[in-house]
């Protein structure tokens, strides 16, 4: 009788995890895993297979619509990545990453309007959602309207102290509108946060701008050489050493002012403005 009953559970035990293996859910869940494991080695195509195969057997796979977005931005079909970030928002109405997510994507093509509605909604699921106060001030930052993304950007960090890039972003609109303190106090907090080094190039370069307009010129000369020390972009190198010819000629350093306004010149985008300088610094 015991080993009769053993039989028994073992064959309601098995017919349970076949059955399971073979229910929907489990598959999509199973695809959407594996769709992930090939986005992260950037291999989109199968990706995309996986997330359609997951949507295919569970349509209210809310995570997977929004992962075949994430796919479809990668690849640069952006028609296709919005409709499926939307997919996702039609799934889960609170679902704040594919806000996020159309908000960016409307941002990065230019659609201004439609990006502010996006994060604006976002916001109004979560007033502090930091990455949609950030999204919202990065548009009005494009729009040069600096007011407005000073007030999302100060939200981010509030809700999110650590975000060097909504501290860096809130000091280059406090810069724009000649509030050059603020800006400074802000790139410093960023320089806190920030950890990669090569991004803290353009931040130091940022602050010696600032600096410069505050007529605080040894504190200005400091962040360009720091900002020299870690750049690996053309571009900040130029900018950095151009800045640091402008220092020097103001006070009068005339040797200092051409060596850093050649090495300016090495750059293509500060070329014609380094030599234009040293065009009269030469007379």
């Amino acid at each position: 009788m015991k080993y009769l009953i053993s039989v028994i559970i073992l064959i309601i035990f098995f017919t349970s995890f076949g059955i399971s293996q073979d229910d929907p859910k489990v598959v999509a869940q199973k695809a959407y895993n594996e769709g992930l494991s090939f986005l992260k080695k950037n291999q989109k195509t199968q990706a995309i297979t996986k997330f359609n195969e997951a949507i295919t057997n569970d349509p209210d796979l809310t995570v997977a619509y929004y992962a075949l977005g994430v796919a479809h931005k990668s690849n640069r079909d952006y028609s296709q990545a919005e409709a499926m970030f939307k997919k996702a928002i039609e799934k889960n109405e609170k679902y704040d990453a594919a806000y996020n997510a159309l908000g960016l994507l409307y941002s990065s093509e230019k659609k201004y309007a439609d990006a502010t509605n996006t994060f604006k909604a976002a916001l109004g699921i979560d007033p502090n959602n930091y990455k949609a106060n950030f999204g919202l001030g990065y548009v009005y930052l494009q729009q040069k309207d600096y007011r407005n993304a000073i007030q999302y950007f100060q939200k981010a960090v509030e809700v999110k102290e650590d975000y060097s890039k909504a501290w860096e972003n809130l000091g280059i609109s406090h810069h724009e509108i000649r509030q050059y303190s603020e800006a400074v106090e802000a790139f410093g907090m960023a320089l806190q946060h920030e950890k990669k080094r090569t991004e803290k190039a353009d931040i130091f370069l940022r602050m010696g701008n600032s600096l410069s307009k505050l007529n605080r010129d040894d504190d200005a000369i400091m962040a360009y050489n720091d900002a020299l020390d870690s750049a690996t972009k053309s571009y900040t190198k130029g900018a950095a050493n151009f800045g640091l010819g402008d220092i020097y000629k103001k006070s009068g350093n005339k040797q200092k002012a051409i060596q850093h306004y050649d090495a300016a010149s090495q750059d293509r985008s500060w070329k014609q403005s380094a030599l234009y300088e040293l065009e009269l610094l030469k007379q």
